[in-house]
């Protein structure tokens, strides 16, 4: 055998290393591939995120009270008002987790976001018949509904009250309206300012 002198064995070991090193450059542009690939595949997951929710608002009358379901999760009741004024049946109802509902920076309004694509199960008790006693026998109606449907259902109230004409539009009307009125009428509100 042959003697190897220190430096020969140093000269091997470095060699083998940079070998190594080489076949590790190669395997981490695999992984960098791999891990840019996995990371274009996460980005558009978190945009569809953004855009399939629905924010619904509501007034503060329309959540019930919080409970606890039987997984010891707390949940509160929301309320969607009848779209119709003459409907004198008991409001449907669904159910969010507690902590989805929010107070609104003016502190007078609620909200909840849900899934845009998703849907909700609605409650309405009904009243069945009497009983021999004559007390009232109820049951549940349920009705799925779309979250686009049900954000209707519940902004409806934004619609049915409000007047859609705006004060520049009536400007024309109140000014012919004051004009007509009688000359009597303005010198009877002149002499009664002037005697106060």
């Amino acid at each position: 055998m042959e003697e190897r002198t220190t430096a020969d064995v140093v000269q091997d070991v470095m060699d083998d290393i940079a070998a190594k090193r080489e076949v590790a450059q190669g395997d981490k542009s695999l992984a960098e591939k791999f891990a840019d690939s996995k990371s274009e595949q996460a980005q558009p997951e978190t945009d569809q995120k953004k855009m399939d929710e629905i924010t619904l608002k509501f007034g503060k009358g329309c959540v019930g009270d919080e409970f606890q379901g039987k997984d010891g999760t707390k949940y509160k009741e929301i309320l969607v008002p009848n779209v119709d004024q003459n409907d004198k049946r008991p409001w449907q109802t669904f159910v969010v987790k507690a902590n989805h509902v929010h107070e609104n920076q003016y502190g007078k309004g609620m909200w909840c976001k849900l899934p845009a694509n998703g849907t909700t199960t609605l409650h309405r008790n009904v009243k069945v018949g009497q009983d021999e006693q004559g007390k009232p026998i109820w049951d549940t109606e349920k009705t799925k509904v779309p979250n686009k449907e049900l954000k209707k259902m519940v902004e409806a109230y934004k619609d049915r009250d409000r007047d859609r004409v705006s004060m520049k539009e009536k400007l024309p009307e109140k000014k012919a309206e004051v004009s007509q009125q009688k000359p009597s009428e303005k010198a009877q509100t002149k002499s009664k300012e002037a005697s106060l």
